[in-house]
């Protein structure tokens, strides 16, 4: 019989943890750093040696199975010195492997894993669920759906292994919720990269390719082989721009209000109607003093452009009572028409629809980015602007339509993690999902008052 030995198998910066049994196994890190083939060593090792032990291996989609990890593990069994039709039978369709010993190892999407519920045998249960490139997934509620389709029946232990390369943008989902996981006690994080793989697995291409990118793209470098999450690469605009103080600071530091500005962002259907409450303080900066925000989102009974109109009036009425402050503009998005001739019926008082140009990037974004950078801007920590603060850290473009010359804004409505949901004090109402609602209401801010705010003389 052949003698296995797992430190020639996998990588170093493994040995510490690869016989672990933690519930969450988290393996992050850069191109080369050995985590799929250490993970599908993983999964083959328990399925061979342990009874009653199978596994589901789940990328986001269906059809990137085969030529992944599905491929990835018959590799793996090949270095336990197996034979595909001797030691383990491998079926395409549905993706599987049957070991001799009883146990199998199934392959899914995330998008039809309900699917090969019915065909686990109830003998060997799921021990082992593995997530591919986890970044694939839209956010931690897909995970938790399918870990609690899965850990039924198991008493004793069960793991889960993530594998993924960081986003570069350190807001994405992934790079949140994996710095909470680590909190974890029931959770081991390992952080991995080709350094202290053996050189002879990688080959000499591969760390000449490494070597010439680190000459000539340190910071490329340090994301694609060192796995490290190197700045807001991804995000619209910048959240860091923004100080955001005290809800007693204009108090505090004797800051008087001179003026108000109101944008509105006005929804539909399942879009959000979001209106910032802008000010000009008397130490020369722009302070986001309040938000009003309603988000017809998974709601069966929606407000009326009637209840919204009478809404966004009462909410500019509290703002002018608490800051003693004249409005100078009331803007809103020009496309929105509704909303905007209920409030001209229901107060007389025209909003100012707001000039967006031929697009949005030239239009609104860059001239939002603009004001940023001059760190003239502060936003009064309250409760209800945290919304503008959660939507701002997840503004990004749409996947894919950088690298096309046509950049984007990902317009996807997203939950809020965890359970977490927003109540609104204006609109008395919760919100679950969120979207760049508020990002759109201050570019709309900022458009319509280039003078003001120093960008247009």
């Amino acid at each position: 019989m052949v003698q296995i030995r797992l430190k020639e198998m996998i990588a170093p910066h493994f040995w510490n943890t690869f016989n672990s049994k933690k519930t969450h196994q988290i393996d992050k890190g850069g191109r080369g750093s050995t985590k799929t083939s250490k993970n599908s060593i993983k999964v083959n090792y328990h399925c061979l040696y342990e009874s009653k032990c199978s596994a589901v291996i789940i990328r986001r989609y269906q059809n990137t199975l085969r030529n992944s990890v599905y491929k990835e593990v018959k590799r793996g069994l090949s270095r336990f010195y197996l034979e595909e039709g001797k030691d383990y039978t491998a079926f395409k369709s549905p993706a599987e492997i049957h070991l001799n010993n009883g146990n199998n190892i199934y392959f899914a999407g995330g998008d039809d894993y309900e699917k090969i519920k019915g065909m686990i045998d109830e003998n060997t249960p799921i021990k082992i669920l593995w997530f591919e490139e986890l970044t694939e997934f839209d956010g931690p509620d897909d995970i938790d759906q399918i870990i609690a389709t899965f850990t039924r029946g198991n008493d004793d232990w069960f793991i889960v292994l993530y594998s993924f390369n960081p986003p570069k943008n350190k807001f994405h989902w992934v790079n949140q919720w994996a710095e909470q996981m680590s909190k974890r006690k029931d959770c081991i994080v390992t952080q991995s990269d080709y350094r202290t793989v053996p050189k002879e697995w990688l080959g000499k291409i591969f760390i000449e390719q490494a070597e010439e990118m680190r000459k000539n793209d340190e910071k490329r470098y340090r994301w694609i082989y060192l796995g490290e999450v190197i700045g807001l690469d991804g995000l619209i605009l910048n959240p860091e721009h923004i100080e955001w103080v005290s809800e007693d600071y204009l108090d505090k530091n004797n800051i008087k209000i001179l003026y108000l500005d109101f944008s509105i962002d006005s929804g539909h259907q399942t879009s959000a109607v979001a209106d910032g409450c802008y000010g000009y303080g008397s130490d020369g900066y722009w302070y986001l003093l309040d938000t009003y925000y309603y988000s017809p989102n998974e709601k069966s009974v929606k407000k009326a452009p009637s209840e919204q109109s009478k809404d966004i009036f009462n909410f500019k009425i509290e703002m002018t009572k608490k800051y003693k402050a004249i409005t100078d503009k009331e803007t809103i998005d020009s496309a929105e028409g509704a909303l905007r001739n209920q409030y001209f019926l229901d107060y007389g008082i025209r909003l100012n629809p707001v000039d967006k140009g031929k697009n949005k990037i030239d239009g609104l974004i860059d001239f939002a980015d603009e004001f940023l950078s001059k760190r003239k801007f502060r936003a009064l920590n309250n409760n209800n602007n945290k919304i503008f603060k959660k939507e701002l850290e997840n503004y990004c473009w749409k996947e894919g339509t950088i690298e096309k010359g046509k950049p984007e804004p990902d317009k996807t409505e997203k939950a809020f993690l965890n359970g977490e949901k927003y109540y609104n004090t204006y609109s008395k109402d919760y919100a679950y999902t969120y979207g760049d609602h508020t990002c759109d209401e201050f570019q709309y801010w900022v458009k319509d008052n280039l003078q003001k705010l120093g960008l247009k003389f």
